[in-house]
């Protein structure tokens, strides 16, 4: 007769035997969207990129949320013209997220908006928050903002660039643009005179003051402005 520890050892070793086995027939189910992702990686070492492509996709699709994922799924989405798509995942995506890891709110714009989506791109930038705004994504938001005729939102955002980094030729030059877009003239003109004042070689700093200028009916020193551009006079 089996000795009773052998017997209690054996229904160890069998339990033991039936978790793994549940593990390994569990493990796929429970953790698709990993399971993909790493038949993607597989793939994508072996060159065989459009396979891999898919298999993100449905990853994230399933529940993936590691954002180079979702960024190669909506990427190659918009590359093959599903925009419905694209941006439907980078909804889910976004909305299975408590906070967008810094930066990724900017590279998942720029797809968006470089595919074909800029409301989409500019509707996501206005769900960060405005201190987790890095410098590239504020300058996108106020590009977005323009392009909507959204002037006044789009000079708060250069401004808190500026606030930050009061040197930012670029932010500086945006948001002058955008005030003469905006047609307050008044307020635009003596900032284009200061942009130039400070940086003299500063082309597109001085062109944005010659169209200033002749905008406000200083049709004299316009023309001046142009013929420096010009190399006419010094």
């Amino acid at each position: 007769m089996m000795h009773a520890q052998t017997r209690q050892r054996l229904g160890y070793m069998a339990l033991l035997a039936l978790s793994a086995a549940t593990a390994l027939i569990l493990y796929p189910i429970l953790h698709k969207p990993l399971v993909l992702l790493h038949r993607a990686e597989a793939l994508t070492r072996e060159g065989r990129t459009a396979e891999a492509d898919a298999l993100v996709i449905r990853a994230v699709f399933e529940g993936a949320r590691r954002p180079d994922a979702v960024l190669r799924a909506a990427g190659r989405l918009l590359e093959d013209g599903r925009k419905d798509q694209a941006a439907e995942l980078l909804r889910r995506a976004l909305g299975d997220m408590p906070t967008i890891p810094a930066g990724l709110a900017g590279r998942m714009a720029g797809l968006l908006d470089s595919g074909g989506l800029p409301d989409e791109a500019l509707a996501l930038l206005l769900r960060t928050g405005p201190d987790r705004r890095n410098r590239e994504e504020r300058l996108h938001l106020a590009d977005l903002l323009r392009r909507r005729a959204r002037y006044a939102e789009a000079v708060a955002e250069y401004d808190a660039l500026l606030r930050k980094a009061p040197r930012d030729s670029e932010a500086a030059l945006r948001k002058v643009e955008t005030l003469s877009w905006q047609g307050s003239l008044d307020a635009a003109l003596p900032l284009a005179r200061e942009l130039v004042r400070s940086d003299p070689e500063n082309r597109p700093a001085r062109l944005l003051l010659a169209r200033i200028l002749n905008w406000s009916g200083h049709t004299a020193e316009a023309e001046a402005e142009y013929k420096r551009l010009l190399g006419e006079q010094p």
